[in-house]
């Protein structure tokens, strides 16, 4: 009886759901506004390593950051004694480029804020991330939990008009009147030409799928927009090319082929294809994608091949000129080969563009720090 439910009537309901909740307001057909790239002009490659974080909690997980109009960096992440804890704090920090230097951390958010915004308990929060709004305001989504685990969480949105000094309350996000849980956050969202947010959202409750979830600036979800049409594929990355066409690569859960997962579309994002396999390894790790010059594809993912008993200890850049069709992988970020040591994890990746055409890489870091590297598209070209 609880397998009937779960395959059959907990589907239907959360369909059903779906439907309703959608806003009945008309908007334009989705059109991707397409990241800018500064031209390579006489630029020598540039490749620096920060911390961007300190020991200030024992664990720490899942980075975010977005470029600030004059040049600096922001860049959040969560932490507290381990992940899930009640402790846990969603944490915010500044890196001057004048200085070279990240400024201590501090918490912007915790558990007993979010329940106090949103009149409601929460257990939990988890996964921050961040979005430059072309009309000014920084976005916060981040997902938090009321009951059990990661696979029961919801996601709420926060507005910054001062470039993150202070934040607005907390506003949950209505992704279905039914059921309304099971949707997580984990990569950048797309922007739309008529202002509106895609959320790139995935679910691990009944099935693990990705979607996009299209939300005006005011936390209004107006459509979601489902990315694959299988199991075992969450976390997506999308990568713009026009207006109209995106290519999506998630990672795969999935105990048997464990390859990174790829979708694309040709009308915005309003239906993706049949997800295909590529052949870049992954051991149900997160990936980052990111477009550079000439129309290239970039990939940060963890490339430990099959049957490797630690998937996490190595992080790697590949390059595509085909739209992540064919891959080439050109560097590791990190890499742990000798066989006596124990587990290592750099995980989790996040690629923020600065105003300068600079690329910021940050990533976890055996759960201890975030690790903050930063390279030019000098040095990518380098790379291809």
């Amino acid at each position: 009886m609880t397998i009937k439910i779960k395959n059959h009537i907990l589907p239907m309901v959360m369909l059903l759901g779906a439907i309703l909740s959608l806003s009945h307001e008309r908007f334009d057909a989705p059109k991707f506004v397409i990241p800018a790239v500064l031209p390579v002009t006489d630029q020598q490659p540039s490749y620096q390593q920060h911390d961007a974080s300190t020991e200030l909690t024992h664990m720490v997980h899942s980075a975010t950051a977005v470029a600030l109009p004059n040049g600096n960096l922001l860049a959040m992440w969560y932490g507290g004694s381990r992940e899930g804890h009640t402790d846990v704090k969603i944490y915010s920090s500044l890196f001057d480029q004048q200085q070279q230097q990240w400024q201590a951390p501090k918490a912007i958010l915790d558990r007993m804020q979010v329940s106090n915004d949103l009149d409601r308990y929460v257990k939990k929060v988890g996964n921050p991330v961040l979005i430059r709004h072309p009309q000014g305001p920084l976005v916060l989504v981040y997902v938090s939990v009321s009951l059990a685990g990661w696979a029961t969480s919801q996601i709420n949105m926060m507005l910054s008009y001062d470039d993150g000094q202070t934040w607005h309350p907390s506003k949950h996000l209505i992704t279905s009147p039914f059921i309304n849980i099971s949707t997580l956050v984990k990569n950048d969202a797309v922007i739309y030409q008529d202002g509106t947010i895609g959320i790139t959202a995935y679910h691990e409750l009944v099935g693990e799928f990705s979607e996009i979830v299209r939300v005006t600036l005011d936390g209004k979800v107006i459509n979601k927009y489902r990315m694959s049409s299988g199991d075992k594929t969450i976390q997506p990355t999308v990568a713009t090319y026009s207006p109209t066409q995106a290519v999506t690569f998630m990672r795969d859960t999935g105990k048997d082929v464990q390859k990174v997962r790829r979708s694309t579309t040709d009308d915005g994002g309003l239906t993706w294809s049949a997800y295909e396999t590529t052949q870049l390894d992954n051991l149900s790790s997160a990936i980052y994608t990111f477009t550079g010059h000439k129309g290239r594809s970039w990939m940060v993912y963890n490339d430990a091949p099959k049957g490797q008993e630690h998937g996490r200890n190595t992080l790697a850049l590949a390059v595509s000129d085909d739209k992540g069709i064919n891959w080439k992988t050109v560097h590791h970020f990190e890499r742990i080969e000798e066989p006596e040591v124990k587990e290592s994890k750099f995980a989790y990746p996040w690629v923020a563009r600065g105003f300068d055409g600079q690329f910021h890489l940050f990533y976890t870091w055996n759960r201890k720090i975030i690790k903050h590297i930063a390279f030019n598209q000098a040095w990518l070209e380098g790379k291809a």
